[in-house]
């Protein structure tokens, strides 16, 4: 009988269940390590075994393949047309799968299909998706917690100056930053696990947190004052990109149409 669904004619042509890996690799890697002094049963044996395993695994890491699949085409399926580059989100399912079998982390898988699916859907065409699920993939949990607290934080309804003229843009002083910067440092402290009770928690942990964010092109540092290491406060904003991020992650985002009418 035909399939008429190309969908289902294609899980069933190349999503066929594939064997299970072969015992021998794991007596091996068993062998392997007890041949490097440790004992069999031991903790660490375990820890080998289990982590060389699901590295090599074709079988569970081709129901993660399926599964990711699944999840893409209930997201997409009802889509008619998108003003996103076909060629540029076709890159980034591709790393999406990729990065989804190796790392096998069931939150990533769900921020890449929510932003697959939010930047084919954008009214405004979203430039370089591939480059975002690059992000994702290196991001942690505590990253995404702390990009959170600067939009929260730094990024608030009516922070931004209509025009003053027609020649004039919107526009936001730097001292909506800095006057908020005890404010992020106890929020990001409080994230990250910190002990807030008292002015006297390190700022040094947020610090590099969201410098980190930084390096990864989300945030800029806004110089504030001289810092007194590790009780001074700091300063950081969300940048246009950690902003398009989390808004791509279904994130309320104020603002973001003043970022981007100002790039």
């Amino acid at each position: 009988m035909a399939i008429d669904d190309p969908i289902d004619a294609f899980k069933q042509q190349y999503m066929k269940e594939k064997p299970a890996l072969p015992m021998q690799l794991a007596k091996f890697v068993a062998e392997q390590s007890t041949k490097l002094g440790f004992p069999e049963g031991s903790f660490v044996v375990d820890i080998l075994v289990k982590a060389i395993l699901s590295v090599f695994d074709d079988n569970s890491a081709g129901e993660r393949v399926a599964a990711l699949f699944d999840l893409l085409n209930q997201e997409l399926r009802h889509l008619e047309t998108t003003k996103a580059s076909q060629a540029d989100v076709q890159k980034a399912i591709q790393l999406a799968f990729w990065y989804d079998r190796r790392e096998r982390d069931d939150n990533k898988r769900e921020r890449y299909i929510k932003l697959i699916g939010n930047a084919l859907r954008s009214e405004e065409q979203v430039q370089d998706v591939t480059s975002f699920i690059q992000i994702l993939e290196q991001l942690n949990e505590r990253d995404i917690a702390v990009l959170k607290v600067l939009n929260n934080v730094m990024n608030r309804e009516g922070d931004w100056r209509p025009p003053s003229s027609p020649i004039d843009v919107s526009k936001v002083h730097p001292n909506t930053f800095t006057d908020r910067s005890h404010e992020l440092a106890v929020q990001v402290a409080m994230v990250l696990g910190q002990k807030t009770e008292t002015n006297l928690f390190s700022r040094e942990e947020g610090y590099g947190a969201c410098n980190r964010l930084q390096g990864f092109g989300l945030a800029h540092h806004l110089e504030s004052q001289t810092r007194e290491i590790p009780i001074t406060n700091y300063c950081f904003r969300p940048s246009v990109q950690g902003l398009t991020l989390l808004s791509l992650l279904g994130e309320k985002v104020a603002n973001l149409k003043f970022y981007l009418q100002a790039k």
